[in-house]
């Protein structure tokens, strides 16, 4: 789910102080000086650096009163760590989801919610061709022949335990030969019946052909 974040500060004020005023931690003068105040008091930067700054949860250091700060269910970043934790595109601007105490853009998310393809271990997302047989799902392209490494994509194609093999390469190595024709004698092929997806091609699981 996509959530926003509130960008800072908002719970203090920056400003040029023109009254007497001294630091509340450090004593030192105000006047004339940048200061912050924060819960009634003022302070110098420096202060406010060391003892009232939230520390950003990217890169551990204080966010100060001249930064630009988010913060998301009471954990702060400085606007230029606030990323993405997979690409590290910023989203300081922009929707992002928080997923597993990991904040994520949603081209991310999508990619962490989708199936793994078999063969590159990449996400399959919405556009890909994929194909699935018995429940695994490779992209069209990363289905191939365990043999010649051929793509067999969405054609026939024989499985021998945990591997694929083209209709080709199956007779050669496998299938029994006619003494007479010396033609192989092989059983019909799994072939894939096809439908249609929103946003994506796929296979049906396989069946025997007729």
């Amino acid at each position: 789910m996509a959530s926003h974040r509130h960008s800072g500060p908002s719970s203090y004020k920056v400003g040029t102080m023109a009254e007497k005023f001294d630091c509340h931690y450090c004593r030192d003068p105000l006047q004339g000086k940048k200061y912050v105040q924060k819960d009634g008091h003022h302070c110098c930067l420096k202060c406010f650096d060391k003892f009232c700054a939230n520390t950003c949860v990217e890169c551990r250091k204080p966010i100060g009163a001249d930064s630009k700060e988010v913060h998301y269910k009471n954990r702060f970043w400085h606007d230029t760590c606030f990323r993405c934790a997979k690409c590290l595109h910023p989203l300081a601007n922009e929707t992002f989801v928080a997923k597993d105490n990991k904040i994520l853009c949603n081209k991310c998310t999508t990619r962490e919610d989708s199936p793994r393809c078999k063969g590159c271990f990449k996400a399959i997302v919405a556009g890909d061709q994929n194909v699935e047989y018995k429940g695994t799902v490779w992209h069209k392209d990363c289905f191939t022949c365990s043999n010649c490494k051929q793509v067999i994509g969405t054609g026939s194609f024989f499985p021998k335990g945990e591997d694929f093999y083209c209709v080709t390469c199956h007779e050669t190595k496998f299938a029994k030969h006619c003494v007479k024709c010396n033609k192989g004698l092989v059983k019909a092929p799994v072939w894939w019946p096809m439908k249609d997806n929103p946003g994506t091609t796929t296979a049906s699981t396989a069946k025997n052909a007729p």
